[in-house]
């Protein structure tokens, strides 16, 4: 930049390519001040004789914030998880219980324990089906609703998720919830006919 109408130089801009990474834009930026200084006659000791300012240092920070984000969000995904796949759990271990005399009569009636599993794998993949593409909608909506406040407030322009992702996620959601309803599901599966018509 040239000040006012002078012809001196206050300060240039010079830009690198992303290919050299770090180790190469830290070694443009020491040759870079080696050239300046010997050019201008500048002591190389002088640490105020020129000043260099490299994006590059700032951007691997950056970067390195946005790896630790990254796997905070991964722990955050994690227990959620977690946590569905121990609601979708309890909700089948009620299911289970509110309907021990119904399959009760199913045995009686001459449903093998393989019926009666997949009856109940059947229930939980359905709740985590609905639960998990309504929770995806309702989250895509809500990021695309979102877009213009955050904008002017944090500075993001066009929150998003990628779709791929969300869909992964959610049949992820889904297989661990057929994972979360095996054991209820076996546990239905090894009542007693006899037992369950007793159940109050």
């Amino acid at each position: 930049l040239i000040e006012k109408n002078t012809d001196k130089i206050d300060q240039m801009v010079v830009a690198f390519k992303p290919e050299m990474g770090y180790m190469g834009a830290m070694a443009f930026e020491r040759s870079l001040d080696k050239f300046f200084k010997d050019k201008k006659f500048i002591n190389p000791e002088d640490q105020n004789g020129i000043f260099i300012r490299n994006v590059a240092d700032q951007l691997q920070q950056n970067q390195q914030f946005a790896r630790v984000l990254q796997i905070i969000v991964v722990f955050v995904a994690f227990g959620t998880i977690i946590a569905g796949i121990i609601g979708i759990s309890n909700i089948m271990v009620f299911v289970v219980k509110e309907r021990t005399k119904e399959l009760g009569i199913r045995k009686a009636l001459g449903a093998t324990p393989k019926a009666v599993i997949s009856t109940i794998l059947l229930e939980s993949v359905f709740i985590t089906t609905i639960s998990g593409f309504t929770g995806m909608l309702i989250g895509i909506a809500l990021l695309s609703s979102l877009g213009e406040s955050m904008a002017e407030d944090y500075f993001i322009t066009n929150p998003f998720i990628n779709t791929g992702v969300a869909i992964s996620a959610t049949l992820l959601l889904i297989m661990f919830g057929a994972i979360a309803g095996y054991i209820p599901a076996k546990r239905a599966a090894r009542i007693k006919p006899i037992i369950a018509l007793r159940d109050e």
